[in-house]
């Protein structure tokens, strides 16, 4: 049966269209990076700056009032100034879960081997990263992306429970560089559209791409899961 015209052009406006949503799609989020980035910087300039004053303050307080507090009263002061330690911990977890700052000063290596050793460590998973010192060749948005779709990948672990066992690397690989994430956990929908709807979209800005697979254990060998991504070397510094 041959294709009539009317059926073409509708192909034709349907593949635009999903370009278009698409390229909507990897606009919205390098715009939430921004948006993400501006706040981290609000919040550890504004929000630290105040709970940097207000433990002076609480110091200072100690210092001149000292042994004239009776004990509740400096119970009271100690559990202020532990609260204010408490908050700072507070805000720089949430300024780190916004916008990396290992990434921006120290680059992709350090970042990666930084989270997933804490968020490792704080599950009792153990993990092994593997990832060249230096990536020149991929410019900051692109190492973003990655930085976030293994932050992602390491949540999924993590919540889906089982996992004894975790490794990243990212090597060369043809036009580009590969990056693997692999756990002994419990089997990840491989599913990508429902399991991990942004990361399709984050790589495609990229000119990336991701194949998630899955395996059940058997006596030959142990099940897990790995997730495989690609992205091109950046034009700019590759020529």
């Amino acid at each position: 049966m041959h294709e009539t015209f009317d059926e073409r052009d509708l192909e034709g406006r349907v593949a635009a269209r999903t370009e278009e949503l698409s390229q909507l799609s990897t606009h919205l989020l390098r715009l939430a990076e921004t948006e993400r980035a501006a706040l981290a910087k609000e919040l550890h300039d504004e929000l630290g700056g105040l709970i940097t004053a207000a433990k002076m303050d609480m110091s200072w307080l100690q210092s001149r009032l000292g042994a004239s507090l009776d004990a509740e009263c400096t119970e009271k002061v100690n559990s202020v100034m532990q609260m204010l330690n408490q908050a700072m911990v507070l805000k720089r977890r949430v300024v780190e879960n916004l916008r990396p700052s290992l990434l921006d000063h120290f680059g992709l290596a350090v970042a990666l081997r930084s989270h997933f050793e804490e968020h490792c460590t704080a599950a009792g998973i153990e993990c092994v990263a593997t990832i060249p010192e230096e990536i020149l060749d991929l410019d900051a948005v692109t190492q973003l992306t990655l930085f976030r779709v293994a932050q992602e990948t390491l949540t999924n672990i993590i919540a889906r429970g089982g996992a004894r066992h975790v490794e990243v690397v990212i090597e060369p690989h043809g036009e580009g560089y590969q990056m693997l994430v692999g756990d002994d956990g419990a089997i990840m929908d491989t599913d990508l559209a429902r399991s991990m709807p942004s990361m399709r979209h984050r790589l495609f800005g990229a000119g990336g791409t991701v194949e998630a697979e899955a395996r059940a254990a058997d006596e030959n060998q142990a099940g897990g899961n790995q997730l495989r991504v690609f992205v091109p070397r950046s034009a700019a510094r590759s020529a």
